[in-house]
């Protein structure tokens, strides 16, 4: 049975990171125009979304019917915005202006926390009879697809690290919140079972009450603040290095 930093978890984390780094070097060192740039987000985007969606043709292929999961046909978690605004920011042709900016900055970071939430804490995972099982397997490998396509935002240079990136991410977040009551509401008004989008009913941790949407969204902002501090110092130290090289 599944279980939290067992052998193959572990396992999956090295190999998942390794296959992040190594992707994305092979990007920045091979694809410098804006057409390669473009193509690697929209494979990793639709990677993402393929592989969500995949269980429908495993389920059908094994069984003869495919049940849909609810958040197949709505965005209750956190990952599944992410993932969407991921497919959206790679087709989006006009990358240069302020709004764009403003949309893959808020893309990469949400799909960044997402992601790696997922990959250290994969609660799918917990109980089940093998990784390997395809419904495990393929949420396992969605959200590292993701964490590729969110981390190439930023070193394609669609998504930049600057003081901005907070209040971006704040409104940002405002509009999850906004989408979670509406796929609330919209299960209770048709007499469905509360799927506490984006765990605005309670909180994702039972044994851990302290971290709900509004302390977790507190905690990605600090995070974020603290990326930008670290970035803002290291780019002022290489501006002093190489000011001091030149006289």
């Amino acid at each position: 049975m599944g279980s939290l930093f067992d052998m193959h978890h572990i396992a999956y984390i090295i190999v998942s990171l390794s296959v992040t780094l190594m992707a994305l070097v092979f990007g920045h060192r091979h694809l410098r125009s804006a057409k390669g740039k473009r193509r690697f987000l929209k494979v990793f985007a639709l990677l993402t979304v393929f592989l969500h969606i995949s269980g429908l043709w495993v389920s059908y292929l094994k069984t003869g019917q495919a049940l849909v999961a609810d958040n197949i046909l709505f965005p209750i978690f956190f990952c599944n915005m992410s993932m969407y605004l991921l497919l959206i920011v790679a087709f989006i042709e006009n990358k240069t202006t302020k709004r764009y900016e403003h949309l893959a900055t808020f893309t990469a970071y949400a799909g960044i926390f997402g992601g790696l939430i997922s990959l250290f804490y994969p609660d799918y995972y917990l109980g089940a009879s093998s990784m390997f099982q395809w419904n495990v397997f393929k949420s396992m490998t969605s959200h590292s697809t993701m964490v590729i396509g969110s981390l190439w935002l930023f070193v394609a240079g669609y998504a930049k690290i600057k003081p901005s990136n907070v209040i971006t991410y704040a409104v940002g977040l405002l509009f999850y919140g906004l989408i979670g009551i509406i796929v609330n509401q919209t299960f209770i008004h048709f007499g469905l079972r509360h799927p506490n989008a984006m765990y605005l009913d309670h909180p994702p941790l039972s044994d851990v009450p302290m971290l709900n949407f509004m302390t977790i969204p507190l905690l990605m902002i600090l995070v974020i603040w603290m990326t930008v501090m670290i970035n803002q110092i290291a780019t002022q130290k290489m501006n002093t290095n190489l000011e001091g090289e030149r006289t």
